[in-house]
């Protein structure tokens, strides 16, 4: 899915977050939304996402205008910094949970536990977690909790895949083995992906093209 944004503009009052940018993010790369903290890169990503308001311009999700749309309308993946897992649920039920909310395009109607079940096992084992779903995220390290995080966002084959600053909670080690892992899983599952980091070594791994931003 090719994802466009024209003149897209986010302002704070009097201050301007993101100003009047035009990008087009290939359909099924990876690319990275590189700059320092305050650059506007987060609040281009929620724009892009429909958690943040839009002052002016247009988002576009191939030939569908999404500028106004819900979140839950744009069929995206979104990851969070700090993973945002319940702490209640297994890793099974995190990684469905999306499933519960939308409707199975072959029905129409809810998905069945067993279709759930069998999207949850075939996303699990994509990135490498088959053994940890009867786990809470208590029972987990960060870079296994960073993998629920991507399952369950890619448990329901977004259009679109963003990724908010994913690997900053991680020591330099893990940082290193979530880099080459955040690429294959990416790569496999085909989604265009759009990847917020500030860290300039880090977008040179793993991206396929890199939009720089500074002062929105």
């Amino acid at each position: 899915m090719e994802v466009q944004v024209k003149n897209l503009t986010k302002r704070f009052d009097k201050t301007t977050a993101v100003d009047s940018i035009n990008v087009t993010f290939q359909d099924g790369k990876l690319t990275g939304l590189l700059g320092p903290s305050g650059c506007g890169k987060s609040t281009t990503l929620y724009m892009l996402a429909g958690l943040e308001s839009v002052t002016d311009g247009e988002i576009w999700f191939g030939d569908r205008d999404v500028t106004t749309l819900m979140p839950e309308k744009r069929n995206i993946g979104l990851v969070f910094q700090n993973y945002a897992l319940y702490p209640h649920m297994t890793v099974r039920d995190n990684i469905t949970f999306p499933l519960s909310n939308i409707k199975d395009p072959e029905t129409g109607r809810p998905y069945s536990r067993a279709k759930r079940n069998a999207a949850t096992d075939e996303i699990a084992k994509l990135v490498q977690i088959e053994s940890l779903l009867d786990r809470k995220p208590g029972q987990l390290s960060g870079g296994q909790q960073q993998r629920v995080a991507i399952a369950r966002a890619l448990v329901k084959k977004p259009d679109v895949l963003l990724l908010d600053e994913p690997l900053s909670n991680l020591d330099a080690r893990l940082r290193m083995e979530m880099r080459s892992e955040i690429r294959r899983i990416q790569q496999e599952a085909k989604v265009t992906t759009i990847f917020v980091t500030h860290d300039q070594e880090e977008a040179m791994s793993i991206t396929d093209e890199i939009v720089l931003m500074r002062q929105g």
